[in-house]
């Protein structure tokens, strides 16, 4: 699948120790229509592009060059399904004649529905999941590999037996060595128009937002409502591969590449359904998402589903909040929190490391 630095940074960040010795593959010429991808690529910055990355545009080259890598290489794959979505290779079989040390990146345990708050939409969702966790076992169980990377105690128990698996502190949570003073609010922003994501999967594309003018009229007044409320600012939050081309919330700070740091910071975390979130509970910020009238029945469902089963609370419209239908909710079930940080990030024995200084022991210990 293609990425964005923003994207690699997850897993390697330019401070990871062995970061100038990567070299990543790129498949997703063969995965994926070459207007699909201009698409995508358009709409990030060039300085979001990429470097040291090698494209494959046939399958005969990947396959020439993954047989010609050297037993002393570590080949390092993450288990994500869009990329191993072509049922026309046999990916399992070509990475089972990589000769080198193979290290398998498993994806977090998937998040099991909070039925308490919620149970029809959480059963479908349930049948959702275990349609595509089939099809992702048949088109990975095959992988052979040396070990496995695998977060919280979810994974750690049903791998217990494996001897191949290690237990690591997820890669969506970063410690930072001391928290300061919590006297700022943090607006997690997901753009104003479409997800790069899109690009690639829908055949139609879809607005995020059906009224952005008016969207972003009832969102400023929202930050306004919310600033009187708990007398400090809200400094907006984006990802480093998107920029805006001019301020559209009121004049309010806006940092790029910084959100997880700012979540930890925050008395209050203000989103949507952005992954970054799962940094809230670590950190223990109260949460408030955001549904809109302006937002479509799918996105508005999924901010809802986020809600109730990462934080334990239903989301609101924002036009309720403005209308003073409702309150704004800043508690935390400190319980729930601790289980889902436990469960699917970060097991109870974690020391606070983060991933990338963790898979740099680790490497050393298996390169030397």
């Amino acid at each position: 699948m293609p990425v964005s630095r923003y994207q690699i940074d997850k897993i390697f960040p330019n401070n990871f120790r062995f970061f100038k010795d990567l070299i990543f593959l790129n498949t997703s010429d063969l995965n994926f229509k070459s207007k699909q991808l201009k698409n995508f690529y358009k709409n990030i910055s060039i300085d979001q592009i990429p470097k040291n990355i090698k494209f494959f545009r046939s399958y005969t080259k990947l396959k020439f060059y993954i047989e010609n890598i050297k037993s002393s290489d570590i080949f390092i794959i993450y288990s994500y399904l869009f990329s191993l979505k072509n049922s026309k290779i046999n990916f399992s079989q070509l990475f089972n004649k990589i000769k080198c040390k193979k290290i398998l990146i498993k994806q977090h345990s998937w998040i099991f529905p909070n039925f308490k708050k919620e149970f029809f939409l959480n059963s479908l969702r349930l049948l959702k999941y275990l349609f595509n966790h089939k099809i992702f076992l048949i088109r990975t169980n095959n992988i052979k590999f040396d070990y496995s990377l695998s977060f919280g105690e979810i994974s750690k128990k049903k791998n217990k037996f494996l001897s191949k698996n290690i237990d690591y502190p997820s890669f969506w949570i970063k410690f930072y060595p001391k928290l300061p003073a919590k006297k700022i609010i943090t607006y997690v922003d997901e753009t104003l128009d479409y997800s790069g994501d899109q690009f690639l999967i829908n055949k139609k594309l879809k607005k995020k937002i059906n009224n952005i003018e008016k969207y972003l009229e009832k969102l400023n007044t929202f930050f306004e409502l919310v600033e009187k409320k708990y007398k400090c600012k809200i400094i907006i939050c984006c990802k480093k591969k998107f920029k805006y081309n001019k301020n559209y919330f009121a004049g309010r700070k806006i940092v790029y590449g910084k959100t997880l740091e700012y979540i930890t910071k925050s008395k209050l975390v203000i989103g949507h359904k952005s992954d970054a979130l799962f940094q809230a509970i670590y950190s223990k910020s109260p949460v408030i998402l955001l549904k809109s009238k302006e937002f479509n029945l799918k996105r508005n469902l999924e901010i809802n589903s986020k809600s109730i089963n990462l934080f334990n609370k239903k989301s609101s419209f924002i036009e309720d909040y403005l209308n003073k239908n409702v309150e704004l909710d800043t508690s935390i079930d400190k319980k729930f929190y601790s289980n889902i940080l436990n469960n699917y990030f970060i097991s109870k024995n974690q020391i606070k490391q983060n991933f990338h200084e963790k898979l740099t022991t680790d490497l050393k210990k298996f390169l030397f």
